[in-house]
């Protein structure tokens, strides 16, 4: 399953970078550098990856979290003051946002602050689902980043003075097969246990209505990334039920739940459940509510768009034509 995979690159991903330092600093990121005697200054790293600095003038920063930034500046410190004190802090990130969308209290673009956070620390920065909220979310990758480009020798150099730029290595071993988009059933690839390089083209379902989905919402945010929380919509009811109509559909809302909101089956136990494919079409699934009842049967959760169809029974025909004509004709009987 390529979720499955992305939800393990992105694990190793996080699990590597506590030895990294995490996230790199970009152009258009602003920082506020503390250097005592040096004032306080608050600057904007340029098109080149460089910053200036009173003292210590143009320092390339490319490549380097703040930790090596602030190795960087130390080193160059100390030719001027024993033992400096430095510090850096990101202020504004200019390429390490998150975009949550849709169905949640507050819409917008969120700054990720680590590598441990997730799509709910994102979802729930935004405020958290709606009530409206449907059960499935989208995650649409944002495009590959670096994330391990400081080697040890790196390191070493960012520490000197001449803190050279530093060149991106490729984490990902295989490339993750494509997979239609919008379609959470075909988001499959191989069962491989390899690091993906190539998902990010993807766009994945997490369906939180399934047993064993929930953990999917752990999996890393990265930035660029587009979370989706789609509105539930509405569902159809047909057929041999009580009220047919649209209705609303509720947080984990399933057929038995939707045949309820009509009033209920009337003298049948069949069903069928169409859904609209992406590729077009309809997808028909049938059912047995009397073993859904009991427990034999999944009761499968709707989606917007989807239509419940009542089926007519054999059984239930002459019943249900007594109570056609009882609620729509009367009984009939004469009034003296």
């Amino acid at each position: 399953m390529a979720l499955e995979r992305l939800w393990k690159a992105r694990q190793f991903d996080s699990a590597t970078s506590h030895s990294f330092g995490g996230f790199e600093l970009g152009r258009g990121d602003v920082l506020r550098i503390s250097i005592p005697p040096i004032e306080d200054c608050t600057v904007r790293i340029s098109e080149e990856d460089t910053i200036a600095l009173p003292l210590l003038g143009e320092v390339s920063v490319a490549g380097m979290t703040e930790k090596d930034l602030r190795t960087a500046l130390t080193a160059r410190m100390a030719k001027y003051r024993h033992h400096p004190q430095v510090d850096v802090f990101l202020q504004q990130a200019e390429d390490r946002q998150v975009a949550v969308l849709g169905a949640v209290k507050t819409p917008g673009r969120y700054m990720l602050s680590s590598r441990d956070d997730t799509v709910m620390t994102m979802i729930s920065r935004a405020g958290g689902m709606t009530d409206g909220a449907a059960s499935r979310i989208f995650l649409i990758p944002g495009p590959p980043v670096n994330t391990h480009s400081n080697t040890a020798a790196a390191r070493g150099q960012a520490a000197s003075a001449a803190s050279p730029a530093l060149k991106p290595s490729s984490v990902g071993a295989d490339e993750a097969e494509p997979a239609p988009a919008n379609n959470a059933a075909s988001l499959s690839s191989s069962e491989s246990d390899t690091l993906p390089g190539g998902l990010d083209d993807e766009q994945f379902v997490i369906d939180t209505s399934q047993p064993g989905s929930q953990r999917y919402m752990e999996v890393p945010a990265r930035p660029g990334d587009v979370i989706l929380v789609p509105l539930a919509g509405e569902v159809t009811v047909q057929g041999w039920v009580e009220h047919a109509g649209s209705f609303k559909i509720s947080p984990k809302m399933s057929v038995l739940n939707a045949i309820a909101a009509a009033g209920g089956a009337k003298f049948s136990s069949s069903a069928t459940l169409l859904r609209q494919r992406p590729t077009g079409g309809k997808q028909a699934l049938k059912l047995d509510l009397s073993k859904i009842k009991s427990g034999e049967e999944t009761d499968p959760p709707v989606e917007g768009g989807d239509v419940v169809v009542v089926e007519k029974s054999a059984l239930g025909a002459v019943p249900y034509a007594a109570s056609f004509i009882i609620q729509h004709v009367g009984l009939g009987f004469p009034v003296f």
